[in-house]
């Protein structure tokens, strides 16, 4: 498979009053088309800094010190916050943890998935919208998708709730699905039906997926490969059968 993404040598600090905090430490790894690549780690060690870097969401204090990115063989990480919002949306998508603060509680879920369809196309009607509203809202799972879109972030479940951030960040068609850690905060069973959400839209659209985990189990369930990351560094990378073999014969692997 071709590569879609590919980091060389990446390494990151936060910029605090006490002093430097380099958070990512000269990470690389390639993005295949149309694989899910689960990056998983404790807590802290740099999973979702990866990602946002990648995106360039960090904040003010946060400095890529070294490294490329490259999309498509372009180099990106010298890009302007201008270029990047070209990027983000239609080559790039981010679901996050909590599905309750991704939502505006003040608005009713079809304006929050029409307000991000008609940043990438503008061109379209208002009945133009409201199609593919619908559309969006079938195509992560939810049923009526009429009477859906009229209701509320407290009218929705936390499952339900992490399907409508889907939808959302799928409105530009993305080719790449950043999801950090979108399960955490679900119980196991909405859990399970949001992995295989994942499974199936890969399935339908072809788009690839980074799949940020603290959880063997769910890198296991979802992942083509899996890459473990600890204290910044990218410490180890594989397919996924590979990989957890080897954490059989190693329990320092994971």
């Amino acid at each position: 498979m071709p590569d879609l993404l590919e980091v060389k040598d990446l390494s990151v600090s936060f910029y605090r009053p006490e002093g430097e905090l380099q958070a990512l430490k000269n990470v690389s790894f390639s993005l295949h088309a149309g694989e899910i690549l689960a990056i998983m780690g404790e807590t802290g060690c740099g999973k979702s800094v990866l990602c946002k870097s990648i995106l360039k969401l960090l904040p003010d204090m946060a400095k890529i010190k070294t490294g490329q990115i490259y999309f498509k063989g372009e180099e990106i990480s010298a890009y302007s916050e201008k270029q990047m919002q070209r990027l983000r949306g239609s080559a790039f998508s981010m679901v996050f943890q909590n599905p309750m603060t991704a939502l505006n509680p003040c608005m009713n879920v079809g304006m929050q998935i029409s307000e991000a369809v008609r940043q990438r196309q503008p061109e379209l009607s208002r009945r133009g919208r409201q199609e593919r509203v619908e559309e969006l809202i079938e195509l992560v799972g939810l049923d009526h998708p009429g009477e859906r879109r009229r209701q509320y972030p407290c009218h929705f479940s936390g499952g339900m709730a992490q399907r409508c951030v889907i939808a959302i960040a799928l409105a530009a068609k993305p080719e790449i699905l950043f999801a950090d850690e979108p399960t955490t905060s679900l119980d196991v069973t909405v859990q399970a039906q949001i992995l295989e959400l994942l499974l199936k839209l890969r399935e339908k659209t072809g788009m690839t997926v980074v799949f940020v985990t603290h959880n063997p189990g769910v890198a296991a369930r979802v992942a083509d490969r899996v890459a473990l990351m600890r204290e910044g560094k990218l410490y180890r990378i594989a397919e996924v059968e590979e990989f957890f073999e080897e954490s059989i014969h190693n329990q320092n692997c994971i």
